[in-house]
């Protein structure tokens, strides 16, 4: 895929400031991994403190409670949490512009 041209950080920067002022909590522009000033992290929506740092699909930092909250000042995140992180989901996340490993399928006759 040549075109359009890839999103540059500051339309996604902008889209989330769209987004704040309709009154979003949440939002996050992480498909630019460390280019968007922090909108990969989860902040609480009351006290600010950062609960979950993003640099991209990776998570570096979880420090929700085991009820979903603010440890801070407890404010409930919606969501499904599990009572403790147990790491990535997924193996091996897509990363943007890498190079996809081909798997090669022999036929057994």
């Amino acid at each position: 895929m040549t075109s359009p041209a890839d999103t540059r950080p500051e339309d996604l920067l902008r889209a989330a400031a769209i987004g704040r002022q309709a009154g979003l909590r949440y939002i996050y522009a992480g498909n630019l991994p460390g280019r968007v000033e922090g909108m990969e992290d989860t902040r609480c929506h009351r006290c600010g403190e950062l609960l979950i740092q993003r640099f991209g699909y990776s998570i570096e930092k979880y420090k929700l409670s085991a009820e979903g909250g603010c440890p801070r000042c407890s404010a409930l995140l919606p969501g499904r949490w599990s009572k403790k992180f147990d790491g990535q989901i997924a193996a091996a996340p897509f990363l943007p512009r890498a190079r996809a490993q081909l798997v090669r399928i022999l036929s057994q006759q």
